[in-house]
This record gives structure tokens, C-alpha cells and sequence, in this order.
């Protein structure tokens, strides 16, 4: 595996022992004091944190942690981090770790600098246009999402649930972004949450694609096409990193390419987001709720795009004459692809039921707002049929 070094609006270190570097690579940008923020919930983080600990030694610069208890990123951890950066003067902040953590060190360098109400910051007319320069060490396959301006904390409610909290702006971007295959495993253990995590970003970027644009089609198709091999050889050959560099990439495609539609005001991502604040559940297991609850709801209106879905990339047969035949075998391919990780599938495997629906709903902004969806608008009826299609 060789190492690549190549640059975006982020820059990327790709290849084994990059973690090493960023010490030096943090320097050269003039930081001075790090805010190291990192996952309690990483069973694999203590040796890395130990290598991060001596490159940043090594480079004659100081550093503090902090770290995270929680799947989902609280408002409270952000206000620790907050807390830390001005009385002990940070001036860069490294996360460490997945996308929770690259979230919450975004919120936290954008915080630590703003000077309104920090509310304020979550407001749709508000501009983020200061923040703390951010570093980023993946340890995810699905590394592509720290290069992300748009961040999602959550604000735990005195009814226990959670009250989603975003915000967006181009100084939330990472300076760099450290990929080292090594750093992530995928074994029987976390199999199904890589596979939906990747899978889903993967699936919302296709059906967000431009008709005119074929190319970018095309790139979708082989690149779905490539993580179900991976994933197939995974489960044989668990933490092969030929195969974790393959997916890491896909990643990273799907977030940097310039062809596609960045734009993750989408349905199903906003149904997910809505799960997760009524349940408090991981992103993968909202996501393998709704993932094939909306396949199921816009089958007719999409069966077009899902036939070559399945044609190109699951090897199901085209079928010219009827069209509606294929798209529906591409349905029940996946339906039964998100049975297969045991995984939940349904809200009652959340403890959920249809009482839950309106909560989900009223978590979404209904009826206040008419509907969700930037490109693709979705009604309070549409979502509720998707959620009924959960249960």
C-alpha cells in the first residue's frame, strides 16, 4: 500500500503510520496548544491516542484531552470543550476517532470563537465565519464524512429524548485528514454498522445525482458495486486492508467528488436524524430502519432509477418489457440484504410502535413546517407512510 498525499479543500494523508505526521503537520499550520478530542466508547483508541501523544511531543507542542461517553454527541460535552479551550488557550483542535467525534470538535472550534448567544450558532440565519483550525484522524472506513462542513450534535431533553442541533459553514472544514487503513478494523462485531454507514451515504448520493449527469452515475454504480465485493471478501478475510482501503476510498468518493450533490437535506436523512432523537438509538440502526422503508415508499415513483440500481450493481436482470419487475426484486434485494446483518429493520425492534409516529413527526418539525427535503420535498403524509412502512 503506498502512501498518497493530495489536496482538496482538505488535505489528505492516506497510507500506513500518516498518524506519526500530525504533530509536524500541526505545527507547520501554527498551532501551538491541542485540544485532543476523542471516543470513550473505542475499545482500539488507547494505542493510537499514545502515538498521537508523541508526535504531538515530539513537535514541541502542548495538548489536552477531552473525551466523549456517548454514540450520539451531546451539547454538554461541547460546553467542556469550550470550557477548556478558552482557560487553557487552545489554538487547534485534533479529533480522534469517527464521525461523532469530528462533529463535536467542529461544534466546539466554531463555539470557542463565536461571539453570540452559542444557541445562535444553530440558527439557519446565523454565519459561522470563525472557528479554531480542526485536524482529523479517521478511524472509520467511513472517513469521507470529516471532510464535511455540515455538523449534527444533539441536546438531551428532560424527557430523555434528544433535540438535534445543526449547523454549517466552509471554516468548519478540516484543515487535514489523516487516513490510515491500520487504524480501522471491520470484524463480526461491527460488520453491519460499517456496511449500513457506508452503504447509505452511498445510496442518498445516487438518487441525488443530476440525470444529466452520467458520469457521476456511473461512479455511484461501480463504486456500490466495488463495497458489496469488500464487504463479501470482509466477511471471509475480517481486517483485510486491501480490502478496508477499497472501502475507505468509497468513502471519500462519496464526499469529495465534484460531480455529486452534496446537499444532505434528504428525506431519509432527516427521518434518520428524527429516529435517533426519539430513540436515542446508533446512526446505523436508524438507518437500517429507514433505508428500506423509502425504498419501499418510492418504488413506483423511482422504479427507473432503482431497476438500474439493481441491474448495475446487485446483478439483478433488467427486464425491458416491465420495468416495475426489476425494480421490485431490487427492493426485496435490499429489504432482505438489512434483514440479513441483524440489524433492527422495524421500529419495534427499537421498542417502537405506531403510537411513536407522531413523536418522530413533531421531532422532524411538523406541523410547523409543510415539508423536508431540499430537492426531493416530502410532506407529513409521505413521511408518515415511510414510518408506517417501518413498523
Amino acid at each position: 500500500m503506498d502512501n498518497l498525499y493530495s489536496q482538496c479543500e482538505s488535505s489528505f494523508l492516506f497510507g500506513m503510520n500518516q498518524e506519526n505526521e500530525v504533530g509536524r503537520q500541526i505545527k507547520y499550520l501554527g498551532g501551538s496548544k491541542v485540544l485532543v478530542v476523542y471516543s470513550k466508547l473505542s475499545s482500539s483508541i488507547g494505542n493510537l491516542l499514545d502515538k498521537v501523544r508523541r508526535s504531538l511531543r515530539n513537535s514541541g507542542l502542548d495538548y489536552t484531552e477531552l473525551s466523549e461517553s456517548y454514540v450520539n454527541p451531546r451539547i454538554s460535552t461541547v460546553f467542556d470543550g469550550i470550557k477548556i479551550c478558552k482557560t487553557e488557550n487552545v489554538d487547534f483542535i485534533l479529533a480522534v476517532g469517527s464521525s461523532s467525534v469530528c462533529s463535536l470538535s467542529k461544534v466546539i472550534a466554531a463555539g470557542a470563537v463565536f461571539d453570540d448567544s452559542f444557541y445562535e450558532m444553530f440558527s439557519k440565519k446565523s454565519d459561522i465565519e470563525r472557528a479554531l483550525p480542526v485536524a482529523v484522524i479517521s478511524t472509520s472506513i467511513c472517513g469521507g464524512c470529516a471532510t464535511s462542513k455540515d455538523v449534527t450534535v444533539y441536546n438531551q431533553m428532560d424527557d430523555g429524548s434528544l433535540k438535534v442541533m445543526e449547523c454549517s459553514s466552509d471554516v468548519l472544514a478540516p484543515r487535514f485528514v489523516i487516513y490510515n487503513p491500520e487504524l480501522c478494523s471491520i470484524n463480526s462485531s461491527n460488520y453491519a454498522f460499517n456496511f449500513v454507514r457506508l452503504i447509505d451515504v452511498l445510496f442518498r448520493r445516487y438518487f441525488a445525482v443530476n440525470k444529466n449527469t452520467v458520469l457521476a452515475e456511473k461512479v455511484l454504480e461501480s463504486t456500490i458495486k466495488t463495497v458489496l465485493v469488500m464487504f463479501d471478501r470482509i466477511q471471509e478475510k475480517p481486517n483485510d486492508v486491501d480490502c478496508i482501503t477499497n472501502l475507505m476510498w468509497a468513502s471519500i468518493t462519496a464526499y469529495v467528488n465534484p460531480m455529486l450533490n452534496y446537499n444532505d437535506e434528504a428525506c431519509v436523512q432527516i427521518l434518520e436524524r428524527a429516529l435517533i432523537s426519539v430513540y436515542d438509538c446508533n446512526p446505523e440502526e436508524a438507518a437500517s430502519i429507514i433505508i428500506p422503508a423509502w425504498f419501499k415508499f418510492v418504488l413506483r415513483k423511482k422504479e427507473n432509477k432503482i431497476a438500474k440500481l439493481g441491474a448495475t450493481t446487485f446483478d439483478i436482470p433488467y427486464n425491458f418489457s416491465d420495468v416495475s419487475v426489476s425494480a421490485a426484486r431490487t427492493v426485496e434485494f435490499i429489504s432482505s440484504k438489512f434483514e440479513s446483518l441483524k440489524l433492527p429493520v422495524k421500529l419495534s425492534d427499537l421498542n417502537g410502535s405506531a403510537a411513536d409516529i407522531d413523536k418522530i413527526l413533531r421531532k422532524i418539525g411538523f406541523p410547523e413546517i409543510e415539508t423536508i427535503g431540499t430537492n426531493d420535498p416530502y410532506t407529513k403524509t409521505d413521511c408518515e407512510v415511510i414510518l408506517s412502512l417501518a413498523l
